[in-house]
């Protein structure tokens, strides 16, 4: 019994470390734009992003981290903050 309750608790352990697939397959064009944009300046706040463009809170942290696609009700908001910053789509 112990043996079995050991090999479950083992395999939990083991499942959280299960890669979880990349969004890239289903982002858009300016989306992966945005995106390298926004990792290649690691000095810009991301919290400060959110909060002047009034998103929630992790929003662009999940987006940039491949967890979730970028909401397209955020976009234009985003877009206009970071004209102030030398972001212009292509």
């Amino acid at each position: 019994f112990i043996l079995i309750k050991l090999y479950f608790y083992i395999c939990t352990l083991l499942s959280t470390f299960v890669n979880i697939p990349k969004i890239y397959n289903t982002m858009d064009y300016k989306y992966t734009l945005l995106r390298n944009w926004l990792l290649e300046r690691d000095a810009l706040s991301i919290r400060k992003l959110e909060d002047n463009c009034e998103m929630p809170r992790d929003t662009l942290r999940h987006f940039l981290n491949e967890r979730r696609n970028f909401p397209e009700k955020h976009y234009q908001s985003l877009l206009k903050e970071l004209v102030k910053y030398g972001f212009h789509q292509d």
